[in-house]
Protein backbone atom coordinates (compact mmCIF):
# COMPACT_ATOMS: atom_id res chain seq x y z
CA UNK A 1 0.00 0.00 0.00
CA UNK A 2 2.63 2.07 0.85
CA UNK A 3 4.22 1.89 -2.48
CA UNK A 4 0.71 2.85 -4.39
CA UNK A 5 1.11 6.22 -2.25
CA UNK A 6 4.33 6.83 -3.05
CA UNK A 7 3.74 6.16 -6.66
CA UNK A 8 0.82 8.25 -6.67
CA UNK A 9 2.36 11.11 -4.54
CA UNK A 10 5.54 11.11 -7.31
CA UNK A 11 3.00 11.30 -9.74
CA UNK A 12 1.46 13.95 -8.93
CA UNK A 13 4.92 15.99 -7.56
CA UNK A 14 6.23 15.46 -10.79
CA UNK A 15 2.92 16.49 -13.09
CA UNK A 16 2.50 19.49 -11.29
CA UNK A 17 5.89 20.24 -11.60
CA UNK A 18 5.86 20.44 -15.24
CA UNK A 19 2.47 22.31 -15.78
CA UNK A 20 3.62 24.94 -13.95
CA UNK A 21 6.37 25.58 -16.18
CA UNK A 22 6.37 28.67 -18.37
CA UNK A 23 6.12 26.18 -21.90
CA UNK A 24 3.53 24.37 -20.54
CA UNK A 25 1.09 27.44 -19.32
CA UNK A 26 1.89 29.21 -22.87
CA UNK A 27 0.99 25.82 -24.79
CA UNK A 28 -2.50 25.80 -22.61
CA UNK A 29 -2.76 29.35 -23.64
CA UNK A 30 -2.43 28.87 -27.02
CA UNK A 31 -4.60 25.78 -26.95
CA UNK A 32 -7.58 27.36 -24.68
CA UNK A 33 -7.42 30.89 -27.62
CA UNK A 34 -6.81 28.09 -30.92
CA UNK A 35 -10.21 25.89 -29.77
CA UNK A 36 -12.50 28.70 -28.75
CA UNK A 37 -11.53 30.72 -31.93
CA UNK A 38 -12.74 27.39 -33.73
CA UNK A 39 -16.01 26.69 -31.83
CA UNK A 40 -17.09 30.84 -31.94
CA UNK A 41 -15.78 31.14 -35.59
CA UNK A 42 -19.79 31.74 -36.74
CA UNK A 43 -20.65 33.68 -34.25
CA UNK A 44 -18.07 36.26 -34.58
CA UNK A 45 -18.67 36.31 -38.23
CA UNK A 46 -22.02 36.89 -37.38
CA UNK A 47 -21.42 40.06 -35.10
CA UNK A 48 -19.09 41.40 -37.59
CA UNK A 49 -20.98 41.20 -41.07
CA UNK A 50 -24.50 41.86 -39.16
CA UNK A 51 -26.50 38.83 -40.91
CA UNK A 52 -28.18 36.27 -39.21
CA UNK A 53 -26.66 33.40 -41.70
CA UNK A 54 -23.41 32.40 -42.35
CA UNK A 55 -22.22 31.14 -45.75
CA UNK A 56 -19.59 28.15 -44.97
CA UNK A 57 -17.52 30.11 -47.89
CA UNK A 58 -16.95 33.47 -45.97
CA UNK A 59 -13.50 34.58 -45.93
CA UNK A 60 -13.80 36.06 -42.32
CA UNK A 61 -14.98 33.01 -41.15
CA UNK A 62 -12.59 30.76 -42.73
CA UNK A 63 -9.81 32.87 -41.05
CA UNK A 64 -10.97 32.79 -37.78
CA UNK A 65 -11.13 29.09 -38.29
CA UNK A 66 -7.62 28.58 -39.80
CA UNK A 67 -6.32 30.95 -37.22
CA UNK A 68 -7.92 29.17 -34.13
CA UNK A 69 -6.31 25.84 -35.44
CA UNK A 70 -3.46 26.92 -36.02
CA UNK A 71 -3.00 27.95 -32.56
CA UNK A 72 -4.07 24.86 -31.83
CA UNK A 73 -0.87 23.99 -33.95
CA UNK A 74 1.43 26.04 -32.15
CA UNK A 75 -0.07 24.18 -28.42
CA UNK A 76 0.86 20.59 -29.98
CA UNK A 77 4.50 21.60 -31.15
CA UNK A 78 5.58 23.79 -28.28
CA UNK A 79 4.13 20.78 -25.78
CA UNK A 80 6.28 18.22 -27.70
CA UNK A 81 9.41 20.22 -28.52
CA UNK A 82 9.95 22.39 -24.87
CA UNK A 83 7.95 20.28 -22.49
CA UNK A 84 8.71 16.65 -24.00
CA UNK A 85 12.25 17.91 -22.47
Amino acid sequence: MNLLLGTLQEFWTNFVARITTVEMIVAICFAVVGVSLAIIARKITRVVRKVDEIEDNDSLYISLKVIGLVCLFVAILIIIFRAGV
